[in-house]
């Protein structure tokens, strides 16, 4: 009988048992094993990190209504003015009956562009003007048809000139409704549809406009407006969204405890970055669906023949309306508002690094998101503004954001949809990488 060897021993264990071989053919794919679990752990921290940073924004109603009241406030400011400056309440009152003063009163009615109309009894509109209810009176006379027969019909405006912008504006509506009478060209129907489309026809005035138009779309201001409202709405939450969670996270001091987690920092970053994605998403998607629905509300279609105050109290609502664009348009509508969002959300992370103040960073994010907001032609188009806004703009990524949306979804072509798209996908690329390397570098010094 032999004594049982040492393990050491030259030898020993030479007999293995069957299983051996395959234990150890079976250490690659245990390796394999280990690399994916070892992914696991990274996986679950970034996704951690991101879904407590959408919980905890959730359960937060200031900083939502901090991040959106400014914007939507914006939005109903820019609905009425363009309600109360674009068109004005106009009182008509209709004495004539025949059938010439029926067609003006009639030409009248169907100009919705230039008046916000309501048909009244030559009492009520004295009273209504005396008030100030509505800034003119439009009078179609009793003997209009006899007048037209003898040539010398007209139509009274009794026009409260309280300035000269809304006066003209005024002026210029009823002669271009009375030119209609005679010369339909003249006419907003014959400005879209007429001498441009080579229909010419008689004009006692000897002279037409010929308009060529660059684009096949038209679109209405209210509308037109809309975009830089999103693009707003955008930014105010995607700065806001990460610089707070960021600037709490040093202020309570959770910034040093978060980096003794296993995972390491770079897993923190990047869930910290998807989570001011998620919060972005989370509240801009809603609101953007919104915009596409409004259209089916009762009182927001053109001719709803709703009264004037109820058009007035729903000019906020019913102006957050969007056109449903083409599948390629809907597209390049996302790809646009994806790369505004991450360009957004590595700011404010960069904001959050910076101040590290919740105080600060609220005012200094709605302030950065309202001179973002105008100096990339909020109010207007860019391009009739004065030199130096141009130059300045170029170097705003919110012109291209918003010029970029607006070819997305008014218009039938996507010229200069490539250059917005590059110049936000650029700006949002860097934003990112500066605020990844700037965040984990405060957070290994916290």
């Amino acid at each position: 009988m032999g004594l049982p060897r040492s393990p050491c021993d030259a030898g020993a264990g030479v007999r293995r048992s069957p299983g051996a071989a395959g234990d150890r053919a079976g250490r690659g794919g245990a390796h394999a094993g280990e690399a994916v679990e070892g992914r696991r752990p990274v996986t679950g921290a970034v996704w951690g990190v991101a879904r407590n940073d959408l919980a905890v924004w959730l359960r937060s109603p200031a900083a939502i209504a901090a991040a959106l009241l400014p914007a939507l406030g914006m939005g109903v400011l820019v609905a009425v003015l363009t309600v109360s400056v674009g068109r004005q309440p106009v009182a008509l009152v209709v004495q004539g009956e025949g059938r010439f003063a029926a067609r003006m009163a009639r030409l009248i009615r169907a100009d919705t562009d230039a008046y916000l109309l309501e048909e009244m009894t030559a009492a009520d509109a004295e009273r209504a003007l005396g008030d100030q209810r509505v800034a003119a009176i439009i009078v179609v006379p009793e003997d209009f048809d006899a007048g037209l027969a003898r040539g010398d019909a007209m139509v009274d405006l009794y026009l409260n000139n309280v300035n000269i912008d809304i006066a003209d504006d005024l002026r210029r509506a009823v002669t271009r409704s009375v030119a209609e009478f005679d010369a339909p060209q003249l006419g907003l129907l014959g400005e879209l549809h007429g001498p441009s489309k080579g229909l010419l026809l008689p004009n006692p005035y000897r002279v037409a406009v010929a308009e060529h138009d660059l684009r096949e779309t038209s679109v209405s201001f209210l509308q037109y407006q809309v975009i830089p409202i999103v693009v707003l709405i955008v930014i105010s939450i995607g700065l806001l969204g990460t610089a707070l969670l960021t600037a709490r996270d040093f202020e309570r001091g959770t910034a040093r405890m978060m980096v003794l987690r296993p995972a390491g920092r770079a897993p923190l970053v990047l869930g910290r970055l998807l989570g001011g994605t998620l919060i972005t998403i989370a509240l801009v998607a809603p609101l953007v669906g919104l915009g596409f629905l409004t259209r089916h509300l009762p009182y927001c279609a053109g001719e709803s023949g709703a009264p004037l105050w109820v058009t007035m109290l729903l000019s906020g609502p019913c102006g957050w309306m969007l056109p449903i664009p083409p599948w390629r348009h809907g597209l390049a509508l996302v790809a646009l508002l994806a790369a505004l969002t991450l360009a957004t959300v590595g700011l404010g992370t960069l904001l959050g690094v910076a101040l590290r103040n919740a105080w600060l960073v609220t005012m200094t994010a709605l302030n950065g998101a309202a001179y973002l907001f105008f100096l990339g032609g909020g109010f207007t188009t860019v391009a009739f503004l004065p030199d130096w806004i141009q130059v300045v703009s170029r170097f705003v990524p919110t012109s291209y954001a918003i010029n970029g949306l607006r070819q997305a979804l008014f218009y039938p072509d996507l010229v200069g949809f490539g250059r917005d798209l590059l110049v936000l996908s650029a700006c949002a690329a860097l934003s990112i990488v500066l605020a990844s390397l700037m965040l984990s570098r405060a957070w290994r010094r916290a």
